[in-house]
């Protein structure tokens, strides 16, 4: 293993400059380095080497597994956008292409915390005005956008009626028929991040009169590739 020496320069902190020496060995080593091995590359004595390790575990930058530690996905994400800016960048491109097709309000939503929360919505051209405003919580069960996401959850977790959580998940979009709002329909499918769990979802909404069934069929059709499309960009892969 190459030595890592810290950098000397009189303006700088010695123990930042040690951390980031053995964070830079530790990410060379796919399958971990021992304390007595690590402390010789970066030439710093055990104890203090023992210390910022400790320091870093804490923090969920290293991990350590009987004396022997590597990074964590965590340092890998340093440097990239979290996911929650990320999906609502790649969202608003498939909402736009969603408007331009079927005309009705398209919104999106995100999974924070255990709660949706109604993040943005382009309003459609010919649809009913929603009440819906940035930043509400929404209901998990009896919306469309909640449904879509309770559905990639275990049955049991879901909230849903059994042939509900079934025709979601044969689907891969769920419906709410004037049940949240009388004379609206609303068509939802939900977002994947890399680890295949859901974090955000995209739906139509708009009169009964114009999202009838075949539209329905179509505007389901649509969101599932979208969401598909962005949950890949995400990171996920189906197989």
């Amino acid at each position: 293993m190459l030595a890592v020496k810290p950098k000397s320069d009189a303006g700088a902190v010695k123990v930042v400059s040690k951390a980031f020496a053995l964070l830079e060995t530790l990410q060379n080593s796919s399958s971990g380095t021992g304390l007595s091995e690590l402390a010789s590359a970066v030439r710093l004595p055990k104890p203090t080497a023992h210390r910022i390790l400790r320091t870093l575990e804490g923090l969920g930058y290293v991990e350590g597994n009987q004396g022997v530690y590597r990074t964590t996905d965590k340092l890998k994400e340093l440097g990239h956008p979290p996911e929650s800016a990320l999906v609502r960048k790649l969202a608003r491109p498939a909402m736009a292409r969603i408007l331009a097709e079927f005309e009705q309000t398209v919104n999106f939503a995100v999974l924070e915390n255990g709660q949706l929360i109604y993040r943005d919505m382009l309003e459609g051209l010919r649809s009913m005005r929603m009440q819906s405003t940035p930043g509400i919580h929404l209901s998990l069960t009896k919306t469309a956008l909640g449904r879509s996401i309770v559905a990639h959850w275990p049955a049991e977790a879901s909230g849903l009626p059994a042939e509900m959580y079934a025709q979601i998940r044969r689907k891969g979009y769920a419906l709410d028929l004037e049940e949240s709002e009388p004379g609206l329909c609303c068509v939802g499918a939900a977002i994947l991040g890399r680890d295949g769990r859901p974090v955000a979802a995209i739906s139509v909404s708009g009169s009964s009169a114009v999202l009838r069934e075949e539209v329905i069929r179509r505007a389901g059709g649509k969101l599932r590739r979208e969401c598909e499309e962005i949950s890949k960009a995400l990171g996920w892969n189906r197989a």
